[in-house]
């Protein structure tokens, strides 16, 4: 029963699951979790926020009032003890009651701020007898809920990383699968790695002794052995595998080594026209891609478009192209015309994708400036 036990001030939560959760190999961020300031958390955390947003639907038009999993949907290590596990838990849970998302105006006249997690429901955050009871707050769920501008990508590889910088990464690559090239300015690149300017508890930035903003890593170098090295080793079985390379600036007034004052990411693993097998795997994605197919759109198309269109654009492609089957304007030559249309249409997609990801970057470095 859930509720309060009268002989302690504890809240009783669910012995067990009250539903199964079904999860999905591909999960959807919004554009602004992906490229905000995300401070720094444990890699249980991250991934017990994977757990729960994998469990939302494309056609979910509301949050559900709790999200559960068995913890070892989070921890995956089969040596791991029981109890070990549970210290993991309780700590990753800690952290992301006390996570704060702010939001404030371009003309800083504006802010409010409110927390990640719901804790003041009776239904209670926490785990009991294996499973993992979370609560997001209502109030953010149009970040999470019909999000139409979002970055996607695989969980398997996602839940299998070690360190929060190679997640990081992950997430961020993700957004440009299609161009396979992400160059941060070193500015961008300190905030999205949490490597920006350290604040005390009141949120006043810390100064050195000359009166500068202390900074995490302040010494390129460090940034780079610490946010990098540990990154490319764990991606590099992954989709996402990447190399990287240091922008100079151009000119330099006085004598000198250049000044780095960017990065330059590049994915190694290039499109090569196959669709992935996860992909065949989801029911969801699995049919549209057996009508795509059936409308004689190729399998290079597919791979390459389909996940930048998105499920939901493709099936009301194929709508049109079944309301001219059933038309005067039929389509005559289905390879021809159904290709052209889908690689239109995934070429648009993925030039506003381009631009939402430089627009938000750009917000990001703006709001800090200011």
């Amino acid at each position: 029963m859930i509720g309060h036990d009268k002989r302690n001030t504890q809240l009783v939560l669910p012995l067990e699951l009250t539903y199964e959760p079904q999860h999905s190999e591909l999960i959807k961020q919004h554009w602004n979790v992906t490229f905000a300031r995300q401070g720094k958390m444990s890699v249980a955390a991250k991934r017990i926020m994977a757990r729960v947003i994998d469990q939302i639907r494309d056609d979910d038009y509301s949050l559900r009032p709790y999200y559960q999993f068995r913890i070892g949907d989070i921890i995956t290590d089969a040596d791991v003890a029981q109890d070990t596990a549970y210290k993991h838990i309780k700590a990753a849970l800690m952290e992301l009651i006390h996570v704060t998302w702010e939001f404030e105006s371009l003309d800083r006249k504006a802010w409010y701020v409110r927390h990640l997690l719901d804790s003041t429901k009776e239904q209670a955050v926490g785990y009991q007898n294996g499973v993992i009871t979370v609560l997001l707050n209502p109030q953010l769920e149009p970040y999470f809920v019909k999000i139409a501008h979002y970055t996607k990508y695989q969980i398997s590889n996602y839940m299998s990383l070690r360190s929060w910088y190679s997640m990081r990464f992950f997430e961020i690559l993700s957004a440009f699968r299609d161009t396979g090239v992400w160059s941060p300015t070193i500015e961008q690149y300190r905030q999205l790695m949490d490597c920006w300017e350290i604040k005390d508890k009141s949120g006043r930035i810390k100064k050195n002794k000359d009166g500068s903003p202390k900074m995490k890593y302040p010494l390129t170098k460090d940034l780079i052995k610490y946010t990098m090295s540990e990154a490319i080793d764990e991606l590099a079985s992954t989709n996402l595998a990447f190399t990287y390379e240091p922008v100079y600036e151009t000119e330099r007034k006085s004598g000198g080594r250049k000044k780095i004052t960017g990065f330059k990411f590049t994915i190694q693993r290039k499109l090569d026209g196959k669709i992935p097998e996860f992909w065949l795997k989801n029911h969801i994605v699995s049919r549209v891609i057996d009508n795509l197919r059936a409308w004689k759109v190729t399998d290079k198309n597919i791979a390459t478009y389909l996940e930048d269109i998105g499920t939901e654009a493709a099936n009301k492609l194929l709508y049109s192209w079944q309301l001219k089957e059933n038309s005067d304007d039929r389509i005559n030559d289905r390879l021809k015309y159904c290709n052209a249309v889908f690689v239109k249409v995934g070429k648009a997609a993925q030039e506003l994708l381009k631009q939402e990801v430089q627009t938000s970057l750009e917000r990001q470095y703006t709001t800090s400036e200011q």
